[in-house]
């Protein structure tokens, strides 16, 4: 939460449970400390929520969930995302602020990835994560976004940079992210060990190219596209119909496929975005961004890193063992 004056207020869009002030006989610890206030200007709170002042932050959350926050000064054009509409969506960053590609956030510590987007820096001091953006030329957001410093990056020990097969990487973050804090910072799930998204429309969001080649342009504010997970026969059967060829083999515990509609998919810059997948309310990394032949087009889906396929290997590495 956005913090002023001397006695840190925090104030934000939050539940209503969160303005109620608990039973008290002589006043202590509530008088004006949760104050239900007017917004500031450009922002709307989401029914339910309210927006709220108080002294004290909830440090409690729930993975995959999210509070979008319409920004009345901001009008959105087709396939942008709403201000914390992905809370999990992470931007890697070189020494130089220079733009790595996207990431995950899975935990308090811990970031998905490609491997094929961190492989080169595994020895290379000032590498950092950025949650919380949204548009990445303004500061326009009622909430900043934080930077942290990477204190180590896992690669899987099968990853093959020639036909990214095992694409996937663990971040560790040097300090703790304040999680149940921040509308615009808030970790997606991890699923179960090989489950199965087959049949689902998911959402894959970044600031990638919104087309390929150098017609596409990078984009400002974070994009998203709603997509089918497809099946492994089918998503083998078109893909071996570009210059892949017929013989291409395509495999089915690195990767999914989603997509094949005609504009809409993930595309160059958004390598290590995510793929979300709802259930019940919550939202799963069911891949990872990893490859595909051209963006966007007809028939052809994008291919992400399984990353139900990793569960265990994953959970290894956020653990520490």
């Amino acid at each position: 939460m956005k913090r002023s004056g001397r006695e840190h207020t925090s104030c934000g869009c939050v539940s209503t449970s969160y303005c109620q002030r608990p039973p008290t006989t002589d006043g202590s610890g509530v008088i004006d400390i949760r104050i239900v206030t007017t917004p500031p200007a450009g922002v709307t709170c989401t029914q339910p929520l309210i927006y709220c002042c108080f002294t004290s932050e909830p440090h409690t959350y729930t993975c995959g969930t999210r509070t979008p926050i319409k920004l009345t000064n901001v009008q959105l054009k087709s396939g942008q995302a709403m201000f914390a509409e992905f809370p999990w969506s992470a931007i890697i960053l070189g020494p130089e602020s220079n733009y790595i590609g996207g990431a995950v956030l899975v935990g308090p510590y811990s970031v998905l990835t490609a491997a094929h987007k961190v492989a080169s820096y595994l020895n290379t001091p000032g590498v950092k994560v950025r949650l919380g953006d949204w548009d990445i030329t303004r500061n326009i957001e009622p909430y900043n976004y934080q930077d942290f410093a990477v204190s180590s990056i896992y690669i899987h020990p099968r990853f093959n940079s020639e036909n990214l097969q095992n694409d996937i990487a663990v971040i560790k973050l040097s300090q703790p992210v304040p999680l149940g804090v921040y509308p615009n910072i808030n970790p997606a799930c991890l699923p179960q060990q090989n489950a199965a998204f087959t049949g689902m429309r998911c959402t894959v969001a970044g600031w990638g190219k919104d087309a390929f080649g150098p017609s596409g342009q990078y984009q400002n504010i974070e994009r998203e596209a709603s997509i089918p997970v497809l099946g492994w026969q089918d998503c083998q059967a078109k893909l071996q119909t570009t210059r892949l060829g017929s013989q291409f083999q395509l495999n089915p515990t690195s990767f999914i496929c989603a997509g094949g509609e005609e504009g809409y998919d993930a595309c160059t810059g958004d390598g290590g975005s995510a793929l979300v997948c709802g259930v019940n309310g919550q939202y799963y990394v069911a891949g990872i961004v990893a490859w595909g032949i051209g963006c966007a087009d007809k028939g052809i889906p994008g291919v992400y890193v399984n990353v139900p396929s990793y569960l265990n290997w994953i959970n290894q590495k956020i653990s520490g063992t």
